[in-house]
């Protein structure tokens, strides 16, 4: 650990973090050689010294291709107890069983083993090449560590700079949203951390001169510094002189590059020695009961591969890896290796592996189809049908469970395929359904609308067709979903669940009578299973929410529910899908049910399936019901696993609900973030932004552009969802501009459509505001009753303020309403019923003491530099961490301090010290 002693000093420290702010991300990254392995064995074992619980995993190239191989390895290196034991188990690869419910119990299972490890110390993963993990393990570590987020947990995390993959990037930047996160980038040795080295592998003291060429050639690069030094030792170019060593020639005469030094570790090596070695490299990892196959790629007699394997092993050019058999000692070993060999003979070497997997398939014997499928892959030439034949029934194995590596595996067989051969639609329909399952709509829709040019009517091209509808809506390509529906359907046959997506899509193009048209047809339609019951009236519980039909809406959840047939995950779907649809409605009752009961069911499938509307659903049902502290904990909690899932409509919904909090709360600068993010493409929850968009400009002072933009969400009439929210909000910036004929006007478009609005949220909205623009007490009573009745106690409160202020004798209620709004931080609302209250003569409750020793140390910190004026990137720049956790901080701050600003944060830290 030469030269890594601050590195390794910070990365303890974030583990004694761990306790105090729960999970703490270190991303340590370097250059192949510079000292990440070797740092986070170090990590490990001062860890375990202090009884921690360590859990450990190396990935590599074939590792990638490994569905979950690196989260399986994580549990492995604990050894086995029960938890263990049944957490392996759900990961093992399922093909029948519905991909839903197979994740959410792998994620319990894993969360459970964290949860138990975590219960009395701090634990940590530590997880080497980050870059090579598949993909697989990193979606489910995402949603794993958000859950587990609290616990005392550090993830460390090694991988090579200036790599770019994908997946890893995503881990990486979900994570941070809700964990401490610190970076670090292992620099070169300095000169005297050389000379160390060098001392060690010489078993000598070096002079200045020999420590300076060596960190030239290997600019400070550990592993070079040991290569180069070994190599300048065999070569003879170095002679002690006093005690001293030194270079026994002139440096110009030396011609050693840091490949060249690598390569050198193999060059003493006898020839079959370095053939076998080569082999190896293109194994990657190779297990005892492989030496026959491995004998016939090197192309020597088993008996002389079985003594270059052991002079290998001798030479520490090759080690044992537990279970996984044998690995060469360092990557770059087997990558220089492997690179020697040189494309056309790599070709040559993975096609006699792979022929001889075809050869033991053929006879029986048991063969990893995986591993059969990357040796294909990297061997096959274009029209290999038996190549193809094997990646797709590997993409096929894989699809319920490990849909990444599936998604990947159709494109290698692809890449395979003439343009024009028919095996191509059966593949790309697979792809398009892998990537839809996977929450990869974006890359799903290509190979989608390619499938349907050849497949001809029937189931297959039914479910492809969904998915592309499904995913064009995902991504708000909504025109385009409803054009490929009008297509499908007018090419006849399609399924009950197709005519249904296409009825919700009318409305999301403004055609609001067809689609009110479409109801009863649909309705009437005949149902072939209990899934597509299910999806078929979902929608039409959608369909009739966005028309503002809500006592349909309940009714055709109910039908949804009762077509689940007993059958869990259906009924899991019913109940978390019509939940979302009746929260966003306003119908807290129904929604609060429909919750509860998919809660009991989560247990039996896997909590994973419909995660993002259970979310959604939660915290709209917080946040309507006034305990704002718990939508913004749901919030902080389920944004990664609805961001993961790439849940566009339930993603809109939270960042609308967390702007209306921070608004009326006050935390402008919070606020702001939300308010630049772009609105939502669907055309219900845009409306749901624009109300909280509003607000926020509202707030800033910015009233005509607040207007504005009220009145372009309503559009001409109002159908459109949350439009008597919407054009209520308009009255009130009238009445308060003076401008009483608009107003006025208004008033008359909410009274006309006022009996249609069945939805407690409508008819309190319509009744406060009408009661506050007549001045009549009797409509803002029932505008109180309305909310109350209805769960709404953010509206419930508003409707009390109003009547409070028109009416003299309405104390308790104003004085609940001032309760209310101190309880959810609304203080500006708080102040205005305190200042009626004044008014009126009465006594204002006392507000909350700001009460001091409620922060963290860590808040603490962070506050203290906001007192000094310092900005969040220089805040984060101080103590190591991102400006998105500095943001998370100051809202945690800012509620437990029931303030809204920096300069309110200030004040209150000022009149602490003065205490």
């Amino acid at each position: 650990m030469w030269g890594r002693e601050p590195e390794l000093r910070a990365v303890l420290d974030a583990v004694e973090q761990a306790p105090a702010t729960g999970l703490v991300v270190v991303q340590v990254s370097g250059e192949p050689g510079i000292g990440k392995t070797s740092l986070l064995a170090e990590v490990a074992r001062r860890l375990r010294e202090r009884q921690c619980a360590v859990l450990t995993s190396a990935s590599d190239v074939l590792g990638k291709r490994i569905p979950y191989g690196a989260v399986v390895a994580l549990i492995r290196s604990l050894g086995a107890d029960k938890s263990r034991t049944d957490a392996l188990a759900a990961l093992e690869i399922s093909v029948a069983e519905d991909s839903g419910a197979w994740f959410g119990r792998a994620c319990d299972r894993v969360v459970r083993v964290l949860t138990e490890l975590t219960a009395a110390r701090p634990a940590a993963l530590l997880i080497d090449d980050l870059d090579h993990v598949d993909d697989d393990s990193l979606a489910l570590l995402t949603l794993v560590l958000r859950r587990v987020s609290a616990a005392p947990l550090v993830l460390v995390t090694a991988s090579r700079s200036h790599v770019s993959e994908p997946g890893a990037e995503s881990l990486l930047d979900r994570v941070e949203q809700h964990a401490e996160v610190m970076r670090i980038e292992l620099a070169p040795l300095s000169g005297a951390d050389v000379a160390r080295i060098v001392e060690s592998v010489l078993q000598t003291a070096v002079d200045e001169g020999l420590a300076r060429e060596v960190r030239q050639r290997s600019d400070g690069n550990p592993f070079f510094v040991t290569e180069i030094a070994r190599s300048l030792r065999e070569l003879d170019l170095v002679t002690v002189d006093g005690n001293r060593a030194r270079l026994a020639v002139s440096p110009d005469a030396i011609r050693l590059t840091r490949r060249e030094a690598v390569l050198r570790r193999v060059a003493p090596l006898e020839h079959d020695t370095r053939l076998v070695a080569r082999a190896v490299a293109v194994f990657r990892r190779v297990r005892l009961d492989q030496i026959s196959l491995l004998a016939r790629v090197a192309s020597l007699p088993e008996e002389t591969v079985v003594q270059a394997f052991d002079e290998l092993l001798r030479a520490h050019i090759v080690v044992h890896d537990d279970d996984r058999g044998y690995r060469f000692s360092h990557a770059l070993v087997g990558e220089a290796l492997y690179h020697e060999v040189g494309p056309a003979q790599r070709r040559h070497l993975h096609s006699l592996i792979s022929a001889r997997l075809l050869d033991d398939r053929d006879q029986g014997l048991q063969v990893d189809l995986l591993q059969l499928a990357w040796h294909l892959a990297e061997s096959a030439a274009p029209g290999d049908r038996v190549a193809v034949g094997v990646l797709a029934e590997a993409a096929s194995l894989a699809r319920a469970t490990a849909p990444e590596t599936a998604a990947a595996l159709c494109g290698k067989a692809l890449q395979l395929l003439p343009r024009n051969a028919p095996e191509r639609a059966e593949l790309l329909a697979l792809q398009c359904r892998v990537l839809a399952r996977a929450s990869r709509p974006a890359l799903a829709i290509e190979p989608g609308l390619a499938a349907l040019k050849s497949l001809e009517t029937g189931h297959e091209r039914a479910r492809v067709a969904t998915a592309v509808i499904s995913s064009l809506f995902s991504v708000g390509r909504t025109a385009e979903a409803m054009e490929l529906a009008d297509v499908e359907v007018a090419r006849g046959s399609v399924p009950a669940s197709l005519e249904a997506q296409r009825a919700v899509l009318l409305i999301y193009n403004n055609r609001y009578e067809d689609a009110a048209k479409e109801v009863a047809r649909v309705e009437a339609l005949p149902i072939s299973s209990p899934a597509e019951g299910v999806i078929v009236f979902e929608h039409l519980a959608m369909l009739t929410s966005l028309l503002f039909q809500h006592d349909k809406t309940v009714e055709f959840a109910n039908r949804a529910l009762s077509c689940s047939d007993g059958q869990p995950m259906l009924e899991l779907q019913a109940l978390s899908v019509c939940a979302s649809i009746t929260s966003l409605a306003g119908l807290v009752h129904d929604a609060s049910w429909r919750v509860r009961r998919a809660e009991e069911l989560v247990d039996q499938v896997g909590s994973h399936g419909f995660r993002a509307e259970r979310a959604a659903s939660r915290i709209a049902l917080d946040w309507l019901g006034g305990r704002w502290d718990a939508a913004l904990d749901g919030i902080g909690r389920w944004l990664p696993d609805v961001e993961a899932a790439q849940a566009d409509q339930a993603l809109g919904v939270l960042h609308a609900i967390e702007l209306s909090i921070r608004t009326w709360r006050g935390e402008l600068d919070v606020a702001a973030r939300l308010a630049a993010l772009p609105a939502p493409q669907s055309i219900n929850i845009s409306k749901l932004h624009a109300i909280a968009l509003a607000e926020y400009l509202i707030a800033r002072g910015e009233l005509t552009e607040a207007y504005d933009l009220l009145a372009e969400a309503v559009g001409e009439r109002l159908e459109s969802s949350y439009s008597c929210v919407l054009v209520a909000r308009m009255i009130e910036l009238d009445l308060e501009r003076g401008r009483a004929e608009a107003a006025d006007e208004a008033l008359e478009r909410l009274a006309a459509v006022s009996a249609t609005r069945v939805s407690p949220w409508s008819r309190t909205t319509i009744r406060r505001v009408t009661g506050v623009a007549r001045q009549d007490v009797e409509l803002l009573r029932e505008a109180v009753s309305e909310a109350a009745l209805g769960g709404l106690e953010f509206e419930k409160a508003r409707a009390q303020l109003a009547l409070g202020e028109a009416s003299k004798d309405e104390v308790p209620v104003l004085v609940e309403a001032y309760t209310a709004f101190q309880r959810l931080g609304a203080h500006g609302l708080r102040r205005q019923a305190g200042n009626r209250l004044r008014t009126l003569g009465a006594k204002v409750p006392r507000a909350r003491s700001k009460a001091p020793g409620l922060l963290t140390e860590a808040e603490e910190n962070v506050a203290r530099l906001v007192q000094q004026g310092m900005r969040n990137r220089d805040i984060a720049a101080a103590l190591h961490y991102s400006p998105r956790t500095i943001e998370v901080y100051l809202s945690r701050i800012y509620t437990k301090l029931h303030v809204s600003s920096r300069l309110e944060l200030a004040r209150v830290l000022d009149a602490m010290q003065q205490r």
